[in-house]
C-alpha cells in the first residue's frame, strides 16, 4: 500500500492544475452547537495584502446611496447560503443596498435576473455561483451596461475578478483517495450535473486518476459510471440513480461513489443507507455543507470524504473586488482568486488519506534559474 501511495502522489504532481490541499480529519468531540460558533474568519492572506489596505483607506459611507444586484444560483444549500452572507457582511456596512435574487437554480431565471439589476439600476453586480455557460448571456448583457460586476464559481469575460477554489486540484484528491481505498478495482459512480464547469472540472480531475486503471472488468481494474444529477432536484434524483445503479449491481462490484457537490452526496448516502451498504462503498464529495458533516459522523456512515472550500472567503473576495472597482481601485483586483481547498475525513486520522499536493511559486526568470540550478542567471556552469 505504501508503494501503491507513492505512485498516487508522484501522479497528483503531474496532474494538478494549481492549489496545494490541505488535510483535516473530522473531530472526534461532538459538533459544535451554531451558537458558539465564531464569524467565519477571512485567510490571512487577504487581510495582509493590498487589497485589505486600499479598502481601509476608503470612504467608510462609500456605499451609502448605491444598490448592488446579487443574482444567487440558489439557497438551499450552506455553500451558496455562506457565499451570501460574506458578500452582505462586507457591503452592507459601508452603506451598500444589497439585493438578492435567487435563481433557485434555474439559469433562465438568473439571466432574468440580470436584466432586473440592470433596469433598478444598480451600481454593480455579483454572479454568485451557478452553470457558466449557461449564464454567458446575462454577463454579456451586465458587460454592454456598462455595470462592474464579480463573479463566485465560474470564469466570466468582462469580469473584474473570478473567484473560486481549485476544483482541478481538489477533485485529483478525490480520485486519488477512491483508487487508494479500492485498490484500484471495482466500479466508481460519478455524479455531476451537466455543463456546470467547476462541477465538471471536480469530476474529469477525479476521472483522469481512474486513467490508469480503467478496464471493462471490475475484478481487474476500475470501471466508471457517470450519471447527470439535476440541480433544482440534487438530492432526490441522485439517491433515485444510485438506488437503481445498486439494485443492479447484483454481483456487488460498486466500491466507490464520486459526487461532485454535497447535495448528491446526501442523496447518494440516502440509497446506501436503504440498501444497507454504507459499509461497503466509499464516498468521496465535493463542497462543504452541513448536511454531509452531520451525515458523515452518524455511526452507520462508511469511509467518506469531501474536498471542503470555505465560501464565505469566495463571498468575501468577490465582495471586496466589487467594492474597489466601484471606487476606482480595480487595478488592484486580480482577475482570477483562488479560495482554501480543504480534504475533510471522517476516519478519524490522516493514516489511509493521500495528502501529497502541489506547491505553486510565482519567480522571475532569475528567481527560478538560482533556485533549480543553484548558480546566477545566465550561469552555464
Amino acid at each position: 500500500m505504501k508503494s501503491l501511495r507513492l505512485v498516487f502522489s508522484i501522479l497528483m504532481a503531474l496532474i494538478i492544475v494549481v492549489g496545494l490541499i490541505g488535510c483535516a480529519p473530522a473531530a472526534t468531540t461532538a459538533p459544535v452547537a451554531p451558537a458558539e460558533v465564531a464569524k467565519p474568519a477571512v485567510s490571512a492572506s487577504i487581510a495582509d495584502s493590498k487589497i485589505d489596505a486600499a479598502l481601509k483607506a476608503l470612504d467608510p459611507k462609500r456605499g451609502e446611496g448605491k444598490k448592488i444586484g446579487v443574482v444567487a444560483f440558489f439557497q438551499a444549500n450552506d455553500w451558496n447560503r455562506n457565499a451570501l452572507k460574506a458578500i452582505t457582511d462586507n457591503l452592507e456596512k459601508y452603506g451598500y443596498a444589497v439585493n438578492i435574487i435567487d435563481g433557485n437554480g434555474d439559469a433562465a431565471k438568473m439571466n432574468a435576473a440580470v436584466d432586473t439589476h440592470i433596469a433598478n439600476g444598480v451600481a454593480g453586480i455579483i454572479m454568485a455561483g451557478g452553470d457558466g455557460t449557461a449564464l454567458k448571456s446575462g454577463c454579456a448583457k451586465i458587460v454592454e451596461a456598462g455595470i462592474p460586476y464579480t463573479v463566485i464559481d465560474m470564469f466570466q469575460e468582462g469580469a473584474i475578478t473570478n473567484v473560486m477554489a481549485d476544483n482541478w486540484g481538489g477533485g485529483t484528491q478525490l480520485g486519488l483517495y477512491v483508487v487508494n481505498q479500492t485498490g484500484g478495482k471495482g466500479k466508481v459512480l460519478i455524479l455531476d450535473t451537466p455543463s456546470w464547469v467547476t462541477l465538471l472540472a471536480r469530476a474529469d480531475s477525479a476521472d483522469v486518476v481512474f486513467n490508469p486503471f480503467r478496464t471493462d472488468d471490475p475484478t481487474k481494474g476500475i470501471v466508471v459510471e457517470r450519471f447527470d444529477i439535476d440541480a433544482g432536484n440534487a438530492v432526490t434524483d441522485a439517491q433515485t440513480k444510485v438506488a437503481a445503479a445498486l439494485a443492479a449491481d447484483t454481483d456487488n462490484q460498486i466500491k466507490a461513489i464520486v459526487t461532485t457537490w454535497n447535495l448528491p452526496a446526501v442523496g447518494a448516502y440516502a440509497a446506501l443507507k436503504a440498501a444497507g451498504k454504507t459499509k461497503d462503498i466509499v464516498i468521496a464529495s465535493g463542497d462543504t455543507g452541513k448536511d454531509v458533516l452531520q451525515a458523515m459522523r452518524e455511526p452507520e456512515a462508511g469511509k467518506w470524504v469531501f474536498m471542503g472550500q470555505n465560501s464565505y472567503v469566495l463571498g468575501t473576495r468577490a465582495a471586496q473586488g466589487l467594492d474597489l472597482a466601484l471606487n476606482g481601485k480595480a487595478d488592484l483586483v486580480p482577475y482570477a482568486q483562488f479560495g482554501p481547498t480543504y480534504f475533510v475525513s471522517n476516519l478519524g486520522g490522516a493514516e489511509d488519506l493521500v495528502i501529497d499536493g502541489s506547491e505553486i511559486k510565482l519567480q522571475s526568470p532569475e528567481q527560478h534559474w538560482l533556485e533549480v540550478f543553484g548558480t546566477a542567471f545566465g550561469t552555464l556552469e
